[in-house]
């Protein structure tokens, strides 16, 4: 005896898989890989509570890196990103550095965050958690290159002597505005 729903789950899968590529252009849980086009942010904010937008950055390189007080790797990667972003500020460069910290607990991720120094660097909050599930970051930190809304690079991880290949991979971007 055949299901007379099963066709009717069908198509309504068909249309929330639809759905979600129209929205954001992926499916939930589709790691964002190098080519694919950037999505903004939902509900990421500064430190003063202000939004902040993907789209507000268009003309310049973006550097947007995931990381959390919890990531060992993070701990040493904020600090090697914060020099890495004054080298390309001194020669102002059209690049902007966006460390989205994603713990739970907003004060934990603040406390972290001031603790990395961050002059150069600006720290942004994703307490909803949209922006981590969007990009879907392969491991923390990852850090993804961003030039004209499309994602140029991504570097998943963190281990010292990365921010060479990093450097190397903005400076090719630059290149390109």
């Amino acid at each position: 005896m055949s299901n007379p729903s099963a066709p009717r789950r069908v198509v309504l899968s068909l249309l929330a898989a639809l759905a979600a590529l129209a929205g954001g252009g992926q499916l939930a849980g589709a790691e964002v890989r190098k080519g694919d086009r950037a999505a903004d942010f939902v509900q990421v904010v500064d430190g003063a509570g202000r939004r902040v937008s993907l789209k507000s950055f268009r003309d310049r390189v973006v550097v947007l890196t995931f990381g959390a007080s919890w990531c060992e790797p993070c701990k040493r990667e904020l600090p090697a990103m914060e020099k890495l972003a004054r080298r390309y500020e001194q020669r102002s460069a059209r690049v902007v550095f966006l460390a989205v910290n994603i713990d739970n607990e907003v004060a934990k991720g603040r406390k972290f965050m001031q603790q990395a120094g961050l002059r150069a660097v600006r720290a942004i909050y994703d307490t909803q958690k949209s922006t981590v599930e969007t990009y879907d970051p392969p491991k923390m930190p990852s850090t993804f290159i961003i030039r004209g809304g499309v994602v140029r690079h991504v570097h998943a991880g963190f281990s010292a002597g990365d921010e060479a290949a990093l450097g190397a991979a903005i400076d090719g971007q630059l290149r390109s505005l």
